[in-house]
C-alpha cells in the first residue's frame, strides 16, 4: 500500500496558505451579519420613540392641569411629525507576514459604527382653533362614544357634566334637591345600572337632522329597581322604562322624557381637575396660586370626593415611583403610581383632548330648555 507522505515544510506551506483565507473567511462573516442592520433598528428603535411620545404628551397634560391651578395659560405643542435616518459603515482589514518556516504573523481589523439623525417636528397649538377646541362644550356624541366603549359614566359625568336637568354639579350648589350631592347620587346610580348592563346609549334616525338622535335605554328588568327609580325622581322624568332623549342643553324639558345633559369645555374640564392638586404651602402662602375653589365651599366631602377620582400630589424632591410627573414652579407635581383612580381619569382626559382636537364646527351651539 502506497502512503502519500508530505515533507514538513510542504505541510507547513499548505497551512501558512489557509490561515490568512480562514481569517479573511471569518471577518467576511461578521460583516455579511450586520449588512440587515435596519429590521434589527426598527423593532428597537421606533417602541422606544412610542414611549418617549406617549410620556412627553401625558407630562404637557399635567403640566397644563398644573397651570391652571395657578392661573398660568395653557399651552399644547404638537409632535406633527418625527423622521429618523440611520447610517451604517463597516471595515475591515487583514495584514502581516506568512512564511514556509511556519512563523507566521497576522493582524485583522474589524470595525463600523452605526449613526442616527433625527428630525422632529413641533407645532404650538394656537389660534382660533385651539381657542374653540377648548372652550366649545364636549359634544354628547363623544360622550356617548366613551360611555359605550366600557367607560364609568360616574366618572365621565363627574369630569365633564356641568348639569342633568336641574341638578347641578357644583360644590356650591346646596340645594338638596338639586345640588352637588343629589348630582353625585344620580351619577352613582347611573353607575350601577352601567354596571349591571341595564343601561346602554343608542341612536335613531332624526327628522329634521342628518344626525341621529341619541337615546339613554334602559333595560326593563332594571325598571323596578331602586337606582332607575333615584334617576327618574331626581331629574323628573317618568319612571316607565322609555327610553330618554338625551340633549345638550341647560333646564329641563316639561315632557318628562328627555335628559338634558350641559357639558363643560376641556378647558373647564382642566381646571376642575386643577382644584385637585396639592398646591405648596409656600405658593399658597405668596398667593401664587389661591386655596381649592371646591374646597373654598366649605363642603369637605366635595375635595374629598373630587379626590376619590382624581389627585395630583406635590413635593420639593422627585418623587420615585409616579406615573407621569413634572417640575413646574420649583416643585414636582405628579400622579401616584399606586394611585389607579387618578391614572384612569388622567387617562380619560387625555382621550377626551384627542377626540376634541378633532373638527368642532358641527357641533350644535348650547341651548336652553324651558323649565317645569
Amino acid at each position: 500500500m502506497k502512503k502519500n507522505l508530505k515533507t514538513p515544510e510542504q505541510r507547513g506551506e499548505r497551512g501558512a496558505t489557509w490561515r490568512p483565507l480562514g481569517a479573511l473567511l471569518a471577518i467576511s462573516v461578521i460583516l455579511g451579519g450586520c449588512v440587515q442592520v435596519g429590521p434589527k433598528i426598527l423593532s428597537s428603535g421606533r417602541p422606544l420613540y412610542n414611549v418617549a411620545v406617549q410620556e412627553s404628551e401625558s407630562q404637557q397634560m399635567l403640566m397644563n392641569i398644573v397651570r391652571q391651578r395657578y392661573s398660568d395659560p395653557v399651552l399644547f405643542l404638537d409632535v406633527t411629525s418625527i423622521s429618523s435616518g440611520f447610517r451604517w459603515e463597516a471595515n475591515a482589514g487583514l495584514f502581516g507576514t506568512f512564511n514556509q518556516s511556519g512563523n507566521d504573523s497576522a493582524l485583522g481589523q474589524l470595525g463600523g459604527s452605526v449613526s442616527e439623525s433625527p428630525f422632529i417636528t413641533y407645532a404650538p397649538n394656537t389660534g382660533e382653533s385651539f381657542v374653540r377646541q377648548m372652550l366649545t362644550p364636549i359634544d354628547l356624541r363623544t360622550i356617548a362614544l366613551i360611555v359605550q366603549a366600557g367607560w364609568s359614566i360616574e366618572r365621565v359625568l363627574l369630569i365633564v357634566g356641568q348639569s342633568i336637568n336641574e341638578v347641578r354639579n357644583s360644590p356650591a350648589a346646596t340645594d338638596p334637591e338639586t345640588g352637588f350631592d343629589r348630582y353625585r347620587e344620580v351619577v352613582s346610580a347611573l353607575r350601577d345600572l352601567q354596571r349591571s348592563g341595564s343601561l346602554s346609549v343608542g341612536a335613531e334616525a332624526a327628522k329634521d337632522s342628518e344626525e341621529p338622535d341619541l337615546m339613554l335605554m334602559i333595560d326593563a328588568d332594571a325598571v323596578e329597581s331602586s337606582a332607575y327609580h333615584l334617576v327618574c325622581e331626581s331629574i323628573n322624568v317618568a319612571c316607565d322604562g322609555s327610553p330618554l332623549q338625551l340633549r345638550q342643553a341647560i333646564g329641563a324639558s316639561s315632557d318628562g322624557k328627555t335628559m338634558a345633559l350641559a357639558t363643560r369645555s376641556l378647558f373647564s374640564a382642566l381646571y376642575y381637575l386643577g382644584q385637585a392638586i396639592d398646591v405648596p404651602e409656600k405658593d399658597l402662602a405668596f398667593g401664587s396660586a389661591q386655596k381649592s375653589a371646591v374646597g373654598a365651599t366649605g363642603k369637605a366631602d366635595a375635595l374629598h370626593s373630587l379626590h376619590s377620582v382624581f389627585h395630583i400630589r406635590s413635593s420639593e424632591s422627585e418623587p420615585e415611583r409616579a406615573a407621569v410627573k413634572v417640575f413646574y414652579r420649583g416643585s414636582w407635581f405628579y400622579i401616584a403610581d399606586n394611585d389607579a383612580d387618578s391614572k384612569t381619569t388622567f387617562a380619560l382626559i387625555s382621550l377626551l383632548h384627542m377626540l376634541q382636537s378633532g373638527e368642532t364646527s358641527k357641533i350644535a351651539p348650547l341651548i336652553t330648555l324651558p323649565v317645569n
